[in-house]
């Protein structure tokens, strides 16, 4: 196919406005869900149903797609035919305090069960002490008190009468201890006074004393049992007077919780220990009493985790800052004393808990930064529970005494959101990630312009200047944005699905049309904001240009130059791209066969662009040197680079430049070229070719238009032309060219204005064309080359 000049037409793929069906999208009926993903949505619908283990899910695709809003949508509808979620909580566990049970209820139960026990608890601590002030009670407890005193006198009374006989006295000392004393008229005797009593009387006393202290003990071992039995009598009493009232409460929470064993067991360990621990339902005296009372209360309470009393159906989360901490739970320490302590009241869900029985989204990539996150939600999905470990325990060298809670039974399913990079990473190096997460949902980057797609990003725009309270976009707006969506991606056939990117240029045109008093966003707004949008990063591309304006960056874009053209390359920084010209020199001379890229040989040059010079030798050996050696050196270089290059879009440029340089044929200076191409000289198709035609021709606008200043392009990139309306305009003015070719034939005659030559049956090409002038130059080579092999062999001979 000859070469095609391409007319202004062809340079943009427009929206037409009037092929909208409506004026402004205030009437557009708004769009349910993202456009173009349905293999993405079976994706998510396979994994949400699937009833297996490892069937979680990873949604692909780049930052801005609307992964999370498209999986929140779906599995909000979703969720809602799903059983309600169970409540969880903890509960004190009587025989090993240091390891929590693990309760799961009906929905809305848990909530109800915690006010049902703080109600219990304070009707005990009403009516216990009620119990015991009641004066039938005290009857009863003073009987039981007044027999024990009253046998204590009687053996006390028993045991002093003894004494007198015998001239002794019962004395209390003040250590509360008993002792026996001589006495006389009642009064006991000094130690001198017993000392100068006659000696049988001394002897006889001692005798009856150490007989009494015998006496004294069997009377003092009787007491304490009698004062064991009392106490006894006494527990029994207050276990009666408590038992009614506090069975009567218990009884109310079995009640009212039959279906449930391990809380008719709780309830069981629950009585016992109150019973056992009455008297911490009486002493309210002291302020110090009562913290103690309040904290060892607490062991009553139940720890209610997980409350879904208002969620119907299954439960979705969203943790937007994952780490182990959020994601699993903990139990936490408070400070007590000057040290830290923890009980079951301190254990804090984490989102798999709120998720469980539903669904739980995380961004995979934030997960992944967190130390230990993504190892603890492997052991869960692993285990199918989920474990409260204390970090701090784990991996702490000092020993600290923590909580074992119970795990929960984990059942929900995970979905990771993350790019594509990340999902390949995972699935090479983790062993365990593709067993974890066996559905990928892969959201589509593009999608065919159509009319009827056409209007579907028309209701994506509406919903979301609906859902962002924006006003409403006139007709021009939408067909405006619709071109964005094209030309952002740099194909005129596609639109990007890049909802992120769509709804930051809704919110800055709807600012430029508020600022503008517009009561509605007008395709001026629209345009005006992608001008300021632009205007805010270019800076870097001002100066490049000034620079080649300036000639302190070489380059020529008028007359004509041996082994000299203009390539284009991307530059990109900060998310910013433009294109800027390069001049790409050739140069070459006799030799062995050699090109060399001194790209590659400085460590500029990446292997995809090495790859391309390669391509470029072995079409040179083919093409024009088929039956002989290609006796020739050539270096190539892109002239004042200092970056790093990459890619082969200059593959077509290079060999133009070669070419030239061996034909010694002068390239037009005024034209640009850009594409890639294979070993048989077809032009393929580059990326970035909007930028680059855009950043040659706002070089040569700058220096100023000729007329005869174009772009040579690969035809198959005609259509992904979006080019910008100055482009366009001098296009149709004849002041800038774009050309397609399809191989380097073409490239060459539009560069050289030169017959390029075909050959014939015995390989000659016509007199005076370009490459008449090569192959004579390569054959003159290749005669040298004979020669000096020739001259070689005789001088060894």
């Amino acid at each position: 196919m000859p070469v095609t000049q391409l007319a202004a037409s062809q340079l943009y793929h427009a929206c037409n406005p009037a092929d909208l069906p409506f004026k402004t999208t205030a009437t557009v009926e708004p769009l349910t869900g993202l456009i173009g993903q349905e293999r993405a949505r079976e994706a998510i619908d396979f994994a949400a149903n699937i009833q297996a283990d490892g069937y979680n899910l990873y949604v692909m695709g780049e930052a801005g797609m609307g992964k999370k809003s498209l999986v929140s949508e779906f599995l909000t509808k979703h969720s809602a035919s799903r059983p309600d979620a169970k409540d969880w909580a903890y509960l004190h566990n009587f025989d090993l305090p240091q390891q929590p049970k693990a309760l799961s209820l009906p929905a809305g139960e848990g909530a109800q069960l915690k006010l049902d026990i703080e109600r219990v608890i304070k009707e005990l601590q009403q009516q216990l002490p009620y119990a015991f002030d009641d004066e039938y009670y005290r009857g009863r407890l003073r009987a039981i008190e007044e027999a024990s005193r009253q046998h204590r006198v009687r053996l006390f009374g028993a045991l002093q009468i003894e004494a007198d006989k015998h001239g002794v006295v019962l004395l209390r000392m003040e250590d509360g201890a008993y002792a026996f004393a001589a006495q006389h008229e009642g009064e006991p005797l000094s130690g001198e006074d017993f000392e100068d009593l006659p000696y049988a009387k001394k002897m006889e006393t001692e005798e009856a004393i150490a007989k009494l202290q015998v006496a004294m003990q069997e009377t003092l071992s009787e007491i304490h049992e009698w004062e064991h039995d009392t106490a006894n009598k006494i527990t029994s009493l207050n276990d009666q007077v408590a038992l009614e009232v506090v069975t009567r409460q218990i009884d109310f929470l079995r009640h009212a919780y039959p279906k449930s064993q391990l809380l008719q067991n709780y309830f069981d360990d629950m009585q016992f220990d109150i019973q056992r621990n009455i008297e911490m339902f009486l002493k309210n005296e002291e302020r110090q009493e009562e913290v103690h009372v309040d904290n060892c209360l607490k062991r009553y309470q139940i720890n209610l985790i997980v409350d879904n009393a208002e969620l119907h159906g299954a439960p979705v989360v969203y943790l937007n800052q994952p780490n182990h901490q959020s994601l699993l739970g903990c139990v936490e320490n408070m400070a007590m004393m000057g040290a830290l302590v923890t009980d079951f009241t301190l254990i804090k869900a984490g989102a798999l808990h709120r998720a469980n029985g539903g669904f739980l989204i995380v961004d995979a990539e934030k997960l992944l930064e967190q130390p230990f996150a993504w190892e603890g939600l492997k052991a869960a999905l692993k285990a199918a529970e989920i474990p409260l470990e204390n970090l701090e325990r784990t991996y702490s060298l000092v020993a600290t005494v923590s909580l074992e809670p119970e795990p929960i039974p984990l059942s929900a399913k995970v979905i990771l959101l993350g790019n594509r990079d990340l999902y390949y990473q995972l699935y090479e190096w983790d062993p365990e990630f593709a067993g974890l997460f066996k559905v990928l949902a892969d959201l589509e980057d593009e999608l065919p312009r159509t009319a009827e797609t056409h209007m579907q990003m028309a209701k994506l725009i509406a919903s979301t200047a609906m859902n962002e309270h924006l006003p409403a976009l006139q007709q021009g707006a939408v067909a405006l944005m619709i071109e964005y969506a094209a030309r952002s991606i740099n194909d005129g056939q596609q639109l990007s699905l890049h909802i992120g990117d769509m709804t930051d240029l809704l919110r800055e045109s709807a600012y430029w049309a508020r600022k503008y008093q517009q009561a509605e966003i007008t395709a001026d707004a629209v345009d005006h904001a992608l001008q300021q949008r632009l205007r805010r990063v270019d800076r870097v591309r001002s100066v490049v240009y000034q620079q080649i304006q300036r000639q302190i960056i070489q380059l020529d874009v008028r007359g004509k130059r041996v082994g000299q053209v203009n390539g284009l390359s991307v530059l990109s920084i900060g998310g910013f791209h433009f294109g800027e010209p390069t001049r790409i020199t050739a140069s070459c001379r006799y030799g062995d066969d050699a090109i060399i890229d001194i790209e590659r040989e400085v460590e500029l040059g990446g292997n995809l662009h090495a790859k391309g010079v390669m391509i470029l030798a072995a079409y040179l050996g083919s093409f024009y040197a088929a039956d002989k050696p290609l006796s020739m050196a050539a270096s190539i270089v892109f002239e004042q680079n200092y970056g790093e290059i990459d890619g082969d879009s200059a593959t077509v440029a290079e060999l133009c430049a070669l070419l030239s340089s061996i034909a010694k044929i002068p390239l037009k200076q005024s034209m640009a070229i850009t594409g890639s191409m294979n070993q048989f000289g077809h032009v393929q198709a580059i990326g970035g070719v909007n930028e680059k035609i855009e950043g040659f021709y706002d070089v040569c606008n700058l220096v100023g238009l000729t007329g005869s200043q174009g772009v040579i392009i690969p035809r198959s990139n005609m259509q992904h032309l979006m080019l910008k309306p100055e482009v366009r305009q001098s296009v149709e003015n004849g002041l800038f060219h774009i050309y397609a070719v399809d191989d380097i034939a073409d490239a060459i005659n539009v560069l050289t204005d030169h017959e390029v030559g075909v050959a014939d049956e015995q390989g000659n090409y016509p007199e005076n064309s370009f490459n008449a002038a090569v192959a004579a130059r390569l054959a003159n080579w290749a005669e040298l080359h004979k020669h000096d092999k020739e001259s070689s062999h005789e001088a060894s001979d």
